[in-house]
């Protein structure tokens, strides 16, 4: 078992960030970032991989290791919004 990624997931704070992303002000403060609204499928899987996982140890490390490897390749930033915003204006 590595020690670099968690080897423990709370269903609580799982809980707590998907009902955050669901709230309004979760939606809004996406919305202004990013230009779109958050379907939360991210939050959602997390949920339902820690009800099912959560006391798997190795399991909850591959979660946290493939979250890493996707976030790196597909992830980009609020500053791309923000730069498609500013050639917008001018």
């Amino acid at each position: 078992m590595s020690t670099k990624y968690p080897s423990t997931m709370s269903c609580a704070e799982a809980f707590d960030r998907l009902t955050s992303c669901y709230s309004v002000g979760g939606q809004f403060r996406n919305y202004y970032r990013y230009g779109e609204f958050n379907p939360c499928f991210k939050q959602l899987d997390k949920f339902k991989f820690c009800i099912v996982n959560g006391t798997d140890a190795v399991k909850v490390q591959q979660w946290y290791r493939d979250e890493a490897n996707f976030n790196a390749k597909n992830r980009g930033t609020s500053d791309d919004i923000w730069l498609e915003r500013q050639v917008l204006n001018n």
